[in-house]
């Protein structure tokens, strides 16, 4: 945690100016044009877990098992491999799934744009950066990325004569990150490999290399219970609700960095301390705490913010803001904890129950929001977020302490 501060600084600095990018789309388009946006951050969401495949929770816990630096260069390597064979299949499941919402070719395309823009975050090796306790320079790269993003939407509506399609910020977003993945990747490759970089065309597998099969599907039920219910909010006509919800939500991210950077700093001990088992208790303790008492700090901000940026935005239809805040902050609070309780439960390899109630979660979520979201639109979302992850959390947590406490579960721990 020594190095918390600095990776803080410079991760918030980036989401500093990710949010100002979201904030001037919101700002120049307006709330109804802005919805085509919030859309394709949502449908986002899901594909990122895809790009991902289980890679930022168990690629750490994967690696600590090899001993021999070229063996986890090979692990590198497939795990790449495996995850750029995902960009053609999702590309174009992206375009049949847009045209749900539109028919229009050229707002297809940005949606598609601003969906890959937002999902390619799972493209990021920031797994790799984290067993290398080379968080930083990944952080650093991510930051001048999104410095980049700004200047560019900054030169299109500067210097042009008229306000730019969606189309063209869709691309220019999405250049940018895939360029800032290439630098990412090459940057991992110079300061610690020790043998050739080449890809292979792989099929998607899963062999102690960083993929998880089942930790994907996990976290892809669990973007059906993040933004399942935002789509369904989507195909309710209502672009006003949809856009207020995607920007208090974005708000909500802000304090989401805090806990990732938290678990990234913490993720090689998290897997390290199930050696013994006063060793993960005490990790339990410590991480919960950590992420419970700066989630809680940094979500009353995020309400303050919340509350003043109708204002900011000069746009009186995004006061449906101010509705959803408060189940929101309390969710992300709750969800800190629950993210230090799922992690220690992948380092104890229980991936299958994290799927189980990952994909329960999902199924209630949806089916409640079918129900609810017609009736009180961004309001239930907020709702049912909250009340169906924190049950989940609590499950998870039950379960956890019942695990580490059988004894039978506990030796073959010891073993391994």
């Amino acid at each position: 945690m020594k190095k918390l501060p600095i990776n803080l600084v410079l991760s918030y600095s980036s989401t500093l100016i990710g949010f100002l990018i979201i904030l001037v789309l919101a700002r120049l388009l307006g709330a109804e044009t802005f919805s085509w946006v919030a859309l394709g951050l949502a449908i986002g969401g899901f594909i990122a877990p895809l790009f991902n495949l289980g890679s930022d929770r168990t690629f750490v816990r994967d690696a600590v098992a090899h001993t021999h630096v070229r063996a986890i260069d090979e692990m590198v390597l497939s795990n790449l491999s495996q995850r750029i064979m995902m960009l053609l299949p999702i590309s174009v499941a992206l375009f049949g799934i847009t045209r749900v919402f539109t028919n229009a070719l050229s707002d297809v395309v940005a949606v598609v744009g601003f969906s890959l823009w937002a999902g390619l975050i799972g493209l990021y090796p920031a797994a790799w950066f984290d067993y290398s306790h080379d968080v930083r320079r990944q952080n650093v790269i991510v930051l001048v990325e999104r410095g980049v993003c700004l200047g560019l939407i900054y030169a299109l509506y500067g210097f042009g004569d008229k306000a730019p399609a969606m189309l063209a910020i869709s691309l220019c977003l999405l250049g940018t990150r895939v360029l800032s993945i290439l630098v990412q990747v090459r940057a991992w490759w110079v300061q610690h490999a020790s043998i050739p970089f080449s890809l292979r065309g792989l099929p998607l597998q899963s062999a102690h290399n960083g993929i998880n099969i089942h930790i994907t599907i996990a976290t892809v039920a669990n973007a059906f219970l993040t933004y399942g219910n935002q789509l369904l909010l989507a195909s309710t006509a209502n672009p006003i609700e949809l856009s207020s919800y995607s920007l208090a939500f974005q708000m909500m991210m802000i304090v989401f960095l805090f806990q990732g950077q938290a678990i990234r700093l913490s993720n090689r001990s998290i897997m390290e301390a199930c050696r013994s088992r006063q060793s993960l208790l005490h990790s339990m303790a410590h991480n919960a705490g950590i992420l419970f008492a700066g989630s809680a700090i940094m979500a009353c901000g995020a309400w303050i913010v919340i509350q003043i940026l109708p204002h900011i935005l000069a746009d009186a239809r995004f006061a449906t803001m101010s509705k959803i805040a408060l189940p929101l902050c309390i969710w992300v609070v709750m969800a800190g904890v629950g993210f230090s309780i799922s992690q220690h439960s992948i380092a104890l390899e229980q991936e299958r129950f994290f799927l189980f109630t990952s994909l329960a979660g999902a199924s209630i979520a949806l089916l409640l929001g079918s129900i609810f979201i017609p009736h009180y639109g961004a309001f239930a979302v907020a709702v049912i977020l909250l009340l169906i992850h924190s049950s989940m959390m609590l499950i998870n947590t039950i379960w956890l302490v019942y695990s580490i406490n059988v004894k039978e579960s506990w030796g073959c721990l010891e073993r391994s």
